[in-house]
């Protein structure tokens, strides 16, 4: 079965030197490599304000993955993941004290309203995104103190 999602792709005019940054559909073989994608890139599109929303949301998970880097090799375009700078206990740090903030932000904003009291399956789907949030933070907070330990 042939999945595919959309991903940011990087690409480099030969002429110009100028860098793009472009939002194109990827399909992946069974085994997780890039099989194709759309030459032309890619916008929004719903039949209704709901579903266009969906859309982007789904745009907007392409920034949660690696950016894709169109090279050539023997004349064939390929995409190859780019290099990004080396992980650091700053960005872990970083990235440690916003998930506290979204947990803390969701709480005031959703986790005390009174429709949780009266909507068992609202209070439930609450929950749920309160215990993920916990969990990445833990994740995060587990990795600064490997990394503190070892230091």
């Amino acid at each position: 079965m042939t999945t595919w999602n959309y991903r940011v792709i990087k690409k480099t005019c030969p002429d110009t030197q100028e860098t793009t940054y472009q939002v194109h559909e990827i399909y992946y073989a069974a085994d997780g490599s890039v099989a194709c994608w759309n030459d032309t890139p890619v916008e929004p599109l719903g039949l209704s304000e709901s579903s266009l929303r969906n859309d982007i949301h789904s745009f907007l998970a392409a920034f949660r993955l690696p950016v894709l880097v169109q090279e050539y090799s023997c004349g064939k375009a390929i995409l190859v993941e780019d290099v990004v700078g080396k992980k650091t206990d700053k960005l872990e740090a970083d990235y440690a004290s916003k998930a506290s903030r979204a947990s803390s932000y969701l709480y005031q904003v959703l986790g005390n309203h009174s429709i949780l009291k009266q909507e068992p399956a609202l209070r439930e789907a609450y929950e749920r995104v309160d215990r993920a949030l916990t969990d990445l933070h833990e994740i995060v907070d587990s990795r600064l103190f490997t990394s503190e330990l070892e230091s």
